[in-house]
């Protein structure tokens, strides 16, 4: 592998929609067969506090698709964590402004999901949180589009980074 890519998918409470976009950027990345890019996907709270188990719906719709997360555990975004990390994916317009007034150094990497997905502008993904296992299906399968669309733009655009250092 030439390059490692470290992402960090941020929602406000670390046990819902980051958690399922973890599991499932992880999933379709490895289906995606690629070799050259490592791709490690994490993800964290912007109103958390440490050591929340994931909702057990959204271990459940992870489950249903063959990914484990039962071990994950919140924690709250920290400057190590924004610095660590190349892209960053909030699923609100609100956690991006959050996200950039708390850590300006996140500018330049912090993304909607949905727009660097080329999906709706300015689309929020919607929160699960009590509204029941069917909700929460919804939301993976929302996040699960924006993620597809996602990985082509991210291939797109480290294949023209590398094209670029090669020149």
């Amino acid at each position: 592998m030439d390059k490692r890519v470290v992402l960090l998918f941020v929602c406000s409470g670390n046990t819902c929609r980051s958690v399922m976009a973890e599991g499932l950027f992880t999933k379709v990345w490895r289906e995606s067969g690629e070799k050259e890019v490592n791709a490690v996907a994490s993800s964290a709270g912007i109103e958390t506090v440490d050591g929340l188990a994931a909702s057990a719906e959204a271990l459940q719709v992870l489950r249903d698709e063959g990914v484990d997360l039962a071990y994950h555990r919140s924690r709250m975004i920290t400057g190590s964590l924004v610095e660590e990390a190349d892209y960053i994916f909030t699923m609100t317009r609100k956690q991006k402004e959050i996200l950039l007034e708390r850590f300006p150094e996140s500018n330049g990497k912090a993304w909607l999901l949905s727009d660097f997905a080329g999906l709706a502008k300015k689309k929020d993904i919607s929160d699960p949180i009590g509204q029941g296992l069917e909700q929460y299906r919804l939301t993976a399968k929302e996040i699960e589009t924006a993620i597809r669309n996602m990985i082509a733009k991210l291939k797109q655009k480290l294949a023209r980074e590398k094209a670029a250092q090669e020149n």
